[in-house]
């Protein structure tokens, strides 16, 4: 495949628990190995979708936000029997096939969506070699004579009761059971029994080629209508409802059985289905080529957030927690609080803004009886919730419906106060003033989120709304709280008779044009001496340029680090020298000119990893991506270039190891970086370690 093909991301719909969606997974492991035998690069994931890559969509049919489509590049595979006799889907999934690329395991089905069937790429699920068992039990010693996979109905249940009625027994699963667990049972199987569920008739190629690959033979029904791949043709065993009981009770389980079924596996072996997936790999691609440009750019603006992920993930909302265990969008804690607008980037998502009064919908799920807990929360959609924007609360232990019944509820009372405060003319005690909250709806539920009544509560949902205080709530705020809430009618020029006395001007705080800043260790002191002597004599030169050295003992990480130091600076720009890298003795005197307005300054480096070879290095916000040319590195802004400071202040530092690398990331795809300037001189000379290029920062 080409470099520029788009990474490849397989999204499995699963809504709730759905076990059923494991059904799935056949067909997106076998997506993901085809796709990397073309050389893409594969990822998949539970009802998350990637931002920058091609999602392939498996089971919208079960449901899919439509809103997703607006910042994701989409390809739906239809793996449900349409048309005439087929299974019955909603009309909102036959408009999504409609009306986006799909692609479609059989031909016959795209005319139930499509008016031109021949522009949807078709696929077969053949041989899958990863799953050939390292050890295979011989056919003739498995101790499952037949196995029965699917789900049942009375087309089905016939055919079984016609094999049993011959003495034979067929082995059935006692409840849902996919993927690995499943193939263990396969494996063990002498057949695989096949009968189609529903009246159109389409072969099930998925679980066939499943049961082959897996080195187990199948016998399959076949009607007149039903039409097959070739590599089937001649793979499976094929009977017509007349034929089962002479098959069943005179060649099933003979040598000539198993010599028919062990060649039946070896030529199944030899179909390779690479040729459609490149084509379908291409399809997409070209898909993606018209949309992956625009979708790239501008940030999301969320308006609905949910405060939980994990199994409770929410398409179409950014979802966030504080355990990256539970796979969120973004790792956030609703409990401390935020410096708004918040500008992050998200896999799923791409570049995130979230701004105060942003939000429609803030669900939040899993908090426990702890007072400051729910305070900090009520407070943070406060500030994030639109006014008439809803907070969906769902609160551990049964809350009492109303305030009158706190003195029968014990278990935490200091959360009932904090609550009820929220949604009263206490308000003022949380430290409001302008807003407050209502109660919409109140009810419980029990451990399967089913309604319940108090004595059974597992918890508490509440719906709140953000309402405008009224005037009297006001009055009544100013009288009881200690701050006055007053503006601070500050004196026009015009009016003023005297001058702002020592006082008032003490506050002035000096601004300079640029911050040069050094994070250093105590082990490095002496390389920080020799790079400081080349730096200093320059910076004396620059009235206006400040140099600000920090020395710490390695007590927090890396990102923290330079974020405290991007905090006390006080330049118009700034950025980072290592102090054990080496600067030019033109350093100052090239950039300082450059700083005329533009966003940031790019300019030529070199490298040396320990010690070996210099190699070029050449920064400019005209680098998107990272690419590693013989000539040189090409490389995005990051903290050795120097930014305008209130763009570097909007990308916060997190992180130690490879914080540099992700923050520069973060910053070109936020699209922030606009206009530059930028010069050929080489500047700065960096000397990398080994481990570095092991990581890839170099390499």
């Amino acid at each position: 495949m080409s470099h520029t093909t788009p990474e490849i991301h397989l999204c499995i719909q699963q809504p709730g628990a759905y076990v059923h969606s494991l059904g799935l997974l056949d067909q997106a492991r076998y997506f993901r190995y085809q796709f990397r035998r073309l050389g893409a690069e594969v990822s998949m994931a539970k009802n998350r979708l990637r931002h920058g890559a091609i999602n392939f969509i498996f089971g919208a049919h079960l449901g899919f936000e439509p809103a997703l489509l607006d910042r994701h590049v989409c390809v739906f595979v239809n793996l449900e029997q349409l048309g005439e006799g087929g299974a019955q889907v909603s009309p909102e999934y036959l408009q999504l096939l409609a009306n986006w690329p799909v692609v479609d395991y059989d031909a016959a089905n795209c005319s139930a969506y499509r008016a031109r069937p021949d522009q949807v790429p078709v696929f077969p699920l053949l041989h899958a070699p990863y799953l050939r068992p390292a050890e295979s039990i011989p056919l003739e010693q498995r101790p499952i004579d037949l196995l029965f996979i699917g789900s049942m109905n009375e087309r089905r249940r016939a055919w079984l009761d016609r094999i049993e009625a011959l003495g034979l027994s067929v082995a059935l699963f006692d409840g849902p059971l996919y993927g690995p667990e499943r193939d263990e049972f396969i494996r063990q199987a002498k057949a695989v029994l096949n009968v189609h569920f529903y009246e159109s008739s389409r072969f099930e190629q998925t679980r066939a080629a499943i049961c082959l690959s897996l080195g187990t033979p199948v016998i399959s029904e076949r009607v007149p209508g039903t039409e097959v791949h070739p590599a089937f043709e001649d793979s499976v065993l094929w009977l017509e409802g007349g034929q089962l009981e002479q098959f069943f009770s005179e060649d099933f389980g003979t040598p000539a059985f198993f010599d028919f079924a062990r060649l039946a596996l070896e030529r199944f072996e030899q179909a390779d289905p690479a040729v459609p997936y490149a084509e379908m790999l291409a399809f997409a691609a070209n898909h993606a080529v018209e949309r992956l440009p625009a979708l790239l750019q501008e940030p999301w603006r969320p308006q609905r957030l949910h405060m939980g992920a994990g199994a409770d993930y929410k398409a179409g909302w950014l979802n966030i927690s504080r355990d990256a265990e539970q796979e969120p969008d973004l790792l956030l804690d609703l409990s401390r609080p935020l410096d708004l607008p918040l500008r992050d980037l998200s896999a799923a998502h791409g570049p995130i803004e979230l701004h105060g009064e942003s939000l429609e919908l803030l669900d939040v799920s899993g908090l426990q009886h702890e007072a400051a807990g729910l305070k900090a929360v009520l407070n943070q959609a406060l500030r994030l919730l639109q006014t008439g924007g809803e907070l969906q609360l769902d609160l551990a232990g049964a809350l009492p419906p109303e305030p009158a019944a706190a003195a029968g509820w014990l278990a935490a009372p200091d959360l009932f106060s904090s609550f009820w405060q929220a949604c009263g003319e206490d308000f003022w005690a949380l430290g409001w003033f302008e807003q407050r909250f209502e109660l919409l709806a109140h009810a419980y539920f029990d451990a399967q989120a089913r309604p319940c009544k108090a004595d059974a509560a597992l918890g508490t949902r509440v719906v709140l709304r953000k309402i405008e205080s009224s005037l009297r709530e006001r009055t009544t705020a100013r009288a009881r709280q200690s701050c006055l809430r007053l503006p601070d009618d500050a004196v026009d020029a015009a009016h003023r008779l005297l001058p702002a006395g020592p006082a008032a001007q003490a506050g002035a705080t000096k601004k300079f044009k640029w911050s040069i800043l050094v994070p250093s260790l105590p082990a490095r002191r002496e390389l920080r001496k020799r790079m400081l002597a080349i730096l200093e004599p320059q910076v004396a030169r620059y009235p206006d340029v400040e140099l600000l050295v920090l020395e710490d003992n390695r007590s927090r990480e890396y990102g923290p680090k330079l974020q405290a130091m991007i905090d006390i600076a006080q330049g118009e720009y700034l950025n980072f020298v290592d102090d054990d890298d080496e600067i030019s003795e033109h350093y100052v005197d090239t950039i300082y000119p450059l700083l005329n307005g533009v966003d940031c300054v790019g300019f030529s480096a070199r490298i040396s990893v320990e010690g070996g070879p210099f190699k070029s290095v050449f920064y400019s916000m005209k680098n998107k991506v990272w690419v590693d040319a013989p000539e040189g590195y090409y490389r995005n802004p990051q903290h050795l270039t120097p930014i305008r400071s209130e763009l570097v202040r909007q990308i916060p530092w997190v992180g130690h190891y490879g914080a540099d690398r992700t923050w520069s990331h973060k910053m070109s795809a936020s699209g922030l970086l606009q206009t530059e300037n930028v010069t050929d001189a080489v500047l700065y000379t960096y000397y990398a370690t080994q481990k570095e290029n092991r990581e890839g920062v170099w390499r």
